[in-house]
């Protein structure tokens, strides 16, 4: 059924796509078709990969070092009184806060290089996984903790058996929501100092009118955020098969 629904989707927006390049101005918005040749064309020459791969190392990584931290933080924020009074007001605090607006803090921190982007684009991740183990830490039932006492469990058989089955499906949701935050706060950050990455790439054409490849590269875009989102989605059901 998803697939189903995910082929519907496509068609539609390629239908509203050549609608729109029919009726409104097609200098200004390509043949769909022809942007799929041309987006076929970067990706043979290899100029499209190259600034793919600059994004996917600043995204991945952004990732992972937010998958470790933040479930790191959230699972002691839940479990220890001491680092929740101490930790919650500051997340509260500073979660609402829009991280983009942070990039210039960043740039003068950790220079125009990857650093500043990585670190942007981890802030966002960071703060959505903390408050979503978190809340699925702290709605654990307390008689598990009195049985993992009882049997004598170790720390790490009580987050392997109890707490991780728990935290889990809070997580790959959080992960799921903010990949789409996360790629645009990636093309974002990709337009500022430097000049790689498809956020530069999108721009750059932008800049000299060449709407062919700008097209081509938000495509391009698109479909590593839709890979990623499935990806996200395709753990869920393979690692949560208790939901």
């Amino acid at each position: 059924m998803k697939k189903i629904n995910s082929g519907i989707g496509f068609l539609i927006i390629f239908l509203l796509w050549m609608m729109l390049h029919l009726f409104v101005d097609p200098r200004l918005i390509p043949n769909p078709i022809k942007t799929l040749v041309t987006l076929g064309k970067l990706l043979i020459s290899g100029e499209l990969l190259m600034h793919s791969f600059f994004s996917l190392y600043r995204l991945g990584l952004a990732i992972v070092l937010s998958l470790i931290l933040g479930t790191f933080t959230g699972v002691v924020m839940g479990l220890n009184k001491f680092c929740e009074k101490l930790l919650v007001p500051f997340m509260y605090v500073l979660f609402p806060i829009p991280k983009a607006a942070l990039l210039p803090i960043l740039f003068v921190l950790f220079g125009l290089g990857d650093s500043s982007k990585i670190t942007l684009i981890w802030l966002i991740l960071y703060f959505q996984i903390v408050i979503a183990v978190y809340d699925a830490v702290i709605s654990i039932d307390a008689e598990v903790f009195t049985a993992a006492k009882t049997l004598s469990l170790s720390k790490r058989q009580l987050c392997r058996h109890a707490i991780f089955p728990v935290i889990l499906p809070n997580i790959l949701s959080a992960l799921r929501t903010s990949v789409g935050i996360g790629i645009a706060v990636l093309f974002f950050a990709e337009t500022y100092a430097t000049d790689k990455g498809l956020g530069y790439f999108i721009m750059n054409h932008w800049s000299v009118l060449n709407y062919q490849e700008m097209y081509a590269g938000i495509l391009f875009l698109s479909i590593i955020g839709y890979i990623i989102f499935r990806g996200v989605d395709l753990m869920r059901v393979k690692l949560v098969k208790w939901i």
